[in-house]
């Protein structure tokens, strides 16, 4: 049967002929996106009775053609799924239950005719054609794939459906027959046994994810053990050798009553890889190419769009994390497939046009998917608008009570707006005022007439209510805290690093930004590691004791508390050693900023090598960061100093804090001199 929502939405347009999606959505009390889908379901079924289409025109509008009669569908509206529906099942059956496809069991499941069913087969059979996988007939329904495009595909579909199959109830009759669909082409395999090890494993490495990387990464697992249950070769599929998920494994080998062969555990292991984490720092990432390309698009989209993104340092910090995971992607062909278009609004389709012109000259990123790219948009969008409401109006004042009076309002406006008061004049001065260029807006305390055309509010020397709302009306802007104080900020770059800080704790403790968290600049290694914060012994009996000193210098200087070094032990102990690179050095960091009151780092140097495992390294450096985005920056410092200097080697053989000092500066800024040199030319 027709969906009741659906039926509403017919029914509405047939009487009203026009509307807009959000009209409809407002009197029936639905969302737009519900709508949407409703008139689309709607139009497939009028297309499949060859009937005429519900035109759809810009702003959301909608209209109904003279000579078509929706009260035809209303009047046979007996089937159990819309046509996007059916299309759905024959889609999973084709992929996923080749030989259970059949068109007299799916009459009767969907109770539609067996030529509705033909119809939706068809459509299924061309939507696989383009993708080089044929779906025929001989006694029997058959799938001919070639090459590797099947995983991928499957993936994809399987990933449409994740929101349902976790839902116990399902709500309404195509979830509770997807769930049970799948639940079949996964026997003798429990679907909620690999949801509860999914859920597992999400859980015990202290994964965040996005709701799109959820779904990406359950659909994979699933599809993963649907090949294992079919005994399917897994064609050209990357996998990791060193698996960081390898002590849990055991848990998904009972539930699929088999051991995994090595390159298996190695696939597996590696979807973890392509997700956007938030809480994992992967050692091996290539970090300097993820600064390089976040530089370069927001030079360039600051080129394109004429807009100075180079000072906000939150796009940036937005940009190092999803370019890094999103590098990967691209780089194993495995990049988002999910539609994310309804992500951007209408009005800023020239930020995505945009980036394409930006992408274009670059080989590697020009061949992002659409969805890719929306993504990156979005960071410029939040950018566009931290940029938008940190600008200041210009005010021309206009009170004529004296200077008093004058000085009230003019307190008044700087304190609450985002306003510099240009000029204050009294009324009978108007007519001389020159100066309109300057202005965007005037605000008087008592009647004028303005001799050019410019916003205009009259307000009582003490602002009430009704004051205000002129004052939101006339276009002015709230004060943000956090935005004045970077502006602040940027404007004390003449000072030294030192200086600078002294005069913003001066700031934040008069101005009222004291309780206002502040994102921190840590550009070099040095910005977060302290001298006072370096170690250095002779031996050391156990990785744990590593641990203990690492975090205890950090914990007494009051940067972090006893839970940080509980977080790291407990990651790895579960996860094992990935943070070690064998011979090189650690990096140890919790799974979360919980226990981190100032992001800040240690450096325990030892003369002789501390095992962990069967990984030794002398050089163990401890990161605790209260924002997971503020010590990328320095991180990519670290590496440039690794890949450009013999910095581990020189720390290797360093007896003090003071000589670690020494080498940590003088790698640090032969790293900088040559990256200098490099964007230059």
């Amino acid at each position: 049967m027709m969906k009741q929502r659906t039926i509403a939405v017919a029914r509405y347009l047939n009487k009203e002929r026009m509307a807009s999606y959000r009209e409809i959505a407002s009197q029936l009390g639905e969302n737009e996106r519900a709508i949407r889908y409703d008139v689309d379901q709607i139009n497939d079924e009028l297309k499949l009775r060859k009937c005429g289409q519900i035109e759809k025109y810009p702003k959301g509008m909608l209209f109904v053609p003279d000579d078509l009669n929706l009260a035809a569908i209303l009047e046979n509206s007996e089937f159990v799924f819309s046509p996007q529906e059916r299309v759905s099942i024959v889609r999973l059956y084709a992929l996923f239950h080749t030989e259970k496809l059949n068109i007299r069991i799916l009459c009767d499941d969907l109770q539609v005719s067996r030529r509705t069913i033909q119809n939706d087969i068809g459509v299924v059979q061309k939507e696989l054609e383009k993708r080089q996988m044929k779906l025929s007939y001989d006694r029997g329904f058959r799938l001919q794939e070639t090459g590797d495009i099947g995983f991928d595909m499957r993936s994809s579909e399987m990933q449409k459906y994740i929101a349902q199959l976790y839902r116990k109830q399902a709500q309404g009759s195509y979830g509770v027959y997807i769930r049970q669909l799948v639940e079949k082409m996964m026997e003798p395999i429990s679907l909620d046994d690999v949801l509860v090890w999914i859920d597992f494993v999400i859980s015990t490495m202290g994964w965040t994810l996005s709701d799109e990387t959820f779904q990406w990464y359950v659909a994979h697992v699933l599809t993963f053990t649907w090949y294992i249950k079919q005994k399917r070769p897994f064609l050209n599929l990357l996998y990791e050798e060193d698996s960081e998920i390898a002590n849990l494994i055991p848990k998904y080998e009972a539930l699929i009553g088999r051991t995994l062969e090595y390159d298996e555990r190695g696939i597996l292991s590696s979807f973890s890889k392509y997700t956007n984490r938030y809480v994992y720092f992967d050692l091996n990432a290539d970090l300097m190419s993820a600064e390089d390309i976040a530089l370069l698009l927001v030079k360039r989209m600051g080129k394109e769009l004429h807009m100075d993104f180079s000072q906000d340092g939150i796009l940036m910090k937005g940009l190092l994390n999803h370019v890094s995971a999103m590098l990967k992607r691209v780089r194993d062909h495995m990049q988002l497939q999910e539609d994310v278009s309804d992500f951007l609004p209408e009005e800023y389709t020239y930020v995505y046009i945009a980036l394409k012109n930006v992408l274009k000259e670059h080989e590697e990123l020009y061949a992002l998917t659409e969805n890719e790219m929306i993504y990156l948009v979005m960071y410029f969008l939040g950018s566009i608008r931290r940029i938008q409401e940190s600008k200041f109006q210009s005010v021309l004042l206009i009170c004529g009570f004296g200077y008093g009076t004058t000085t009230v309002v003019k307190d008044a406006l700087i304190n609450e707006y985002q306003v510099f008061v240009k000029k204050s004049i009294s009324a009978y001065q108007l007519a001389k005022f020159d100066g309109w260029d300057e202005i965007d807006v005037v605000i008087s305390t008592v009647n004028v007439d303005l001799p050019v055309e410019r916003p205009f509010a009259q307000v009582n020397v003490i602002f009430q209510k009704e004051d205000y709302i002129k004052l939101d009306l006339l276009g002015l802007r709230k004060r943000n805290i956090l935005t004045n104080y970077l502006a602040i900020e940027r404007k004390l770059d003449f000072l030294s690093e030192t200086d600078r800080k002294k005069v913003l704790e001066v700031i934040q403790e008069e101005l009222g930004y004291r309780d206002v968290r502040v994102p921190q600049k840590y550009y070099t290694l040095s910005d977060l590691l302290s001298k006072d914060a370096i170690l250095c012994v002779d031996h050391m009996d156990d990785w744990r004791d590593a641990v203990r000193m690492c975090t205890d210098i950090l914990q007494k200087s009051g940067k972090i508390e006893s839970s940080y070094h509980d977080s790291i032990i407990r990651g790895m102990e579960a996860q094992g050693f990935y943070s070690v690179t064998d011979n090189v050095m650690a990096l140890l960091h919790g799974s979360e900023s919980e226990g981190v009151r100032v992001s800040c780092m240690s450096l325990l140097i030892s003369k002789e090598p501390i095992y962990f495992g069967d990984k030794q390294t002398n050089i163990v450096f401890c990161l605790a960061s209260k924002d997971k985005k503020e010590h990328t920056p320095a991180i990519i410092s670290l590496m440039r100093m690794i890949s450009m200097t013999k910095f581990i080697n020189l720390l290797e053989v360093c007896r003090d804090a003071d000589m670690a000092g020494t080498v940590i500066e003088t790698c640090e800024n032969y790293a900088k001199m040559q990256q200098w040199q490099k964007e230059i030319g």
